[in-house]
């Protein structure tokens, strides 16, 4: 289905990017955009998630040099039963990859996350030394 406003996104994403460095840049990707929170402390930041329906098994996240992404394939909670006709479907589904762009590296070692009453948490620590760049993905709890 066509969306009017996603290559709009596109080009704020690019926008962004390109003349803003520095600052926070998120990109997205799916059928569907889970709210989040992005808390930054002072040796660190936490990302806070709402993945309703979602388990563990469905979910990854990423960590690539200043980059954190989180991905999945949420499952459709409504099913249609023969007979029956659903008539309003406003709960996404499918797939989906957020990724944020963030001004300071990361140590990739750091990375904790959880996954629990369908709320990510994940936490990782500044690297302010940081060169390199490798992805590192991270086994959620």
């Amino acid at each position: 289905m066509w969306d009017p406003f996603r290559d709009f996104d596109r080009l704020l994403n690019r926008m962004h990017s390109s003349t803003l460095p520095g600052f926070i840049t998120s990109t997205v990707r799916g059928t569907w955009v889970p709210a989040l929170d992005l808390i930054e402390k002072p040796d660190g930041y936490k990302l806070i998630a709402d993945l309703p329906g979602m388990n563990r098994e469905d979910v990854s996240v990423d960590i690539d040099g200043t980059r954190i992404c989180i991905g999945g394939n949420r499952k459709a909670l409504t099913k249609e039963d023969e007979g029956h006709l659903t008539m309003i479907a406003e709960r996404g589904s499918g797939r989906f990859e957020r990724c944020l762009q963030l001004p300071t590296p990361l140590v990739e070692d750091s990375v904790k996350a959880s996954l629990k009453n369908s709320v990510l948490v994940v936490e990782v620590k500044k690297d302010e030394a940081k060169t390199d760049r490798t992805s590192t993905p991270v086994k959620i709890q």
